[in-house]
């Protein structure tokens, strides 16, 4: 094979699955059992590479009819082809639990997702940027028929319904929730403490990460992380200021690029070294501006992820072009010299099937082995997984005290 060839490197077919997607020009034999919906957006498959790589793949969107790899699926047997290579992959059934319904009459699969051992859950009915004019990014399209100034938060009973429902199906090592734009100095992010609290208790030595708007009074942060927040994620998404405010009007409107550096600067002296992350978009600014955004990240402790721009349809970028994958690659072995250099862990960004982690810029790099870094193999062992919780746990207590009602890091 071409050593240049997508298929020639696992990292290399990952990277073009997740930004490009697969054309299925024969379909499914049984859609219902391999098709699942991610951020209640996107229709994706599961698919496990021969190298143990795992990705999460966009299908069904005018984008992906383009792809260069297309996927065939025969009894349960899949493979890909692309430039007249093939390659033998996994396609992982969509869980089960989706078709059930909560008590209150809810189907599971409208507000979370299980992709490998990662859980993704949505507690909030849609953004608050949709319901005012001109404020939504315009990559974005999570709006929501029940969508308010202030979206409603779902009963948080019903996560934990869905928590035990996908346990009971599967390993899970990550539980992911997003919190959409709500008005108010806190984002919204006060009525998720509870909730995170709740979820620790059902999740015992699992991760719990969230991903939200910058909120402009930052003790807040201090209180999800008391409450049992592992990961913290909030996005600068793009570097260059002038993009930024041209295609994220309502985050601008909420304090811009400034609310977010200090949200990220206030997160990484209260989380855990490698535990605050912030997404960038590769293709809606230049490539050195991305380049500089991920270093700007790295040298005040934050580990950047990369998410390749997706022209979704119903958007304002819904005909915009993705990015090219040699410029995306550039990037994203950019990223491994920076994290590599740095010390940052990255052990904690794992089971993560719609990007490239950055321990998987590694087989990028030319460099063996597949989701690793300098902790070894202790991360993936359900020991070693057990063991960090603990850690986390542990490190909880030592960090967070009360005092006159504030929680501070010690």
């Amino acid at each position: 094979m071409n050593p240049s060839h997508i298929f020639a490197n696992p990292g290399r077919t990952k990277l073009a699955l997740v930004s490009r997607g697969v054309a299925l020009p024969e379909g499914l034999s049984r859609p219902s059992r391999w098709l699942s919906q991610v951020n209640a957006v996107e229709t994706v498959v599961d698919i496990l590479l021969p190298s143990a790589h795992f990705a999460t793949v966009p299908v069904g969107q005018p984008y992906t009819q383009a792809s260069p790899i297309v996927l065939h699926e025969q009894d349960g047997k899949a493979w890909l082809l692309c430039d007249g290579e093939r390659l033998d992959v996994e396609l992982m059934p969509a869980p089960k639990y989706y078709c059930q319904n909560t008590r209150a009459g809810a189907r599971m699969g409208s507000f979370s997702s299980l992709h490998d051992r990662l859980l993704m859950l949505n507690p909030l009915l849609g953004c608050g940027f949709f319901a005012r004019e001109n404020q939504a990014c315009h990559y974005c399209q999570y709006d929501s028929l029940l969508n308010e100034a202030v979206p409603p938060l779902r009963d948080p009973l019903e996560l934990v319904e869905v928590v035990r429902a996908a346990l009971s199906e599967r390993d899970i090592d990550t539980v992911y929730l997003y919190n959409a734009y709500a008005p108010g100095d806190d984002a919204g992010l006060a009525r998720l403490v509870p909730v995170l609290a709740l979820l620790r208790r059902h999740l015992g030595h699992r991760q719990i990460a969230l991903e939200t708007v910058a909120p402009h009074d930052v003790s807040v942060i201090n209180e999800l992380y008391a409450a049992g927040l592992d990961i913290f994620i909030c996005n600068l998404e793009l570097n260059d200021a002038d993009a930024f405010a041209r295609i994220c009007p309502g985050k601008e409107a909420h304090g811009g690029q400034a609310a977010i550096r200090a949200a990220l600067h206030r997160a990484v002296n209260v989380f855990r070294q490698g535990a605050v992350v912030s997404h960038l978009i590769p293709g809606l600014e230049p490539l050195d501006s991305t380049k500089d955004g991920m270093e700007w990240l790295v040298q005040h402790g934050v580990v950047p992820l990369l998410v390749p721009f997706r022209p979704l349809p119903g958007t304002q970028l819904a005909h915009q072009q993705p990015p090219k994958l040699d410029d995306i690659e550039q990037a994203l072995l950019h990223l491994y010299s920076l994290l590599a250099s740095s010390g940052l862990p990255t052990h904690r960004l794992r089971d993560m099937g719609r990007v490239m982690t950055p321990m998987e810029g590694r087989v990028l790099a030319g460099e063996k082995g597949a989701l690793r870094d300098h902790l070894g193999d202790l991360v993936t062992t359900s020991t070693g997984r057990w063991v960090a919780g603990w850690m986390d746990k542990f490190q909880r207590r030592l960090r967070v005290q009360r005092v006159d009602g504030d929680t501070r890091k010690t």
